[in-house]
């Protein structure tokens, strides 16, 4: 049985700062093509690389990310709080766009573009975007193509509107604990992956999954060993901070 998908959570977000340039060009760099990234929208309608509703934890700022303008958030070090294993600093980074992300990874990534904030217009905002880089195909390939994109989220309102508006990009649904209602909800909506917790795999979900012809991908293993939750179950994807040691422990488990 091939390993699953490996996706870079946030970059490389192990080894640099998250969802900064810095973390995507180290995934890039050590062959990880599939990145995973979050967006909010900005006072002035930007849509912002940042996992948070604030912008405390990973910037020398504060205040909510909405009620700034990307021109101030730009202006934040988005580098310095992280201290990875060899000490070495990264003062220099920014708060990215999602569109200079874009500008530089569009042509050999795909990006996993999950919503965090919930106005109605940055799907609209989203949609413009990805239209602007060539990233909605004419029609679903049902791959994960590269160059390509999907968009994921844990709110239903916002991922059902992402899938009305762009049919033909792959579309999940993030979920904790899975159920037969959030595998209904997929189906009703042509949302074609449900991506659950690794602590909530089972073969009841695998076999649901499988019946309504949906993917099923993970987030949240916390170290290597948490991957022998996926020993047997045939999954899409994991989503992890630490993709190298993710791709070792599959070759070994090879």
């Amino acid at each position: 049985m091939a390993h699953p998908f490996i996706i870079a959570h946030r970059g490389f977000s192990a080894e640099r700062p998250e969802n900064t340039i810095s973390s995507f060009d180290h995934a890039i760099d050590n062959g990880f093509s599939l990145l995973e990234l979050d967006v909010h929208l900005s006072a002035d309608g930007v849509l912002v690389v940042m996992h948070d509703e604030e912008v405390d934890r990973t910037t020398n700022g504060s205040g909510f990310l909405k009620s700034m303008s990307f021109q101030e958030i730009s202006q934040l070090d988005a580098g310095s709080w992280f201290q990875g294993t060899d000490e070495t600093s990264y003062p220099s980074q920014k708060v990215p766009s999602l569109d200079q992300f874009l500008s530089k990874y569009s042509s050999k990534s795909h990006v996993f573009i999950e919503i965090k904030s919930l106005e109605e217009d940055l799907v609209t905002k989203l949609k413009d975007l990805l239209n602007l880089y060539d990233l909605i195909p004419r029609f679903s390939t049902g791959k994960l193509d590269v160059p390509g994109a999907s968009i994921i989220s844990f709110n239903r309102t916002q991922v059902s509107l992402a899938a009305r508006a762009m049919p033909t990009i792959g579309h999940g649904l993030l979920v904790v604990e899975p159920s037969k209602d959030d595998i209904d909800f997929c189906v009703d909506n042509q949302i074609k992956g449900l991506f659950p917790n690794i602590n909530f795999l089972s073969s009841e979900l695998m076999d649901l999954a499988k019946t309504n012809s949906l993917h099923i991908g993970v987030w949240g293993a916390n170290s290597v060993d948490h991957l022998d939750l996926l020993s047997d179950y045939d999954v899409l994807g994991v989503t992890v901070d630490w993709p190298l040691q993710a791709k070792k422990y599959f070759e070994n488990a090879t």
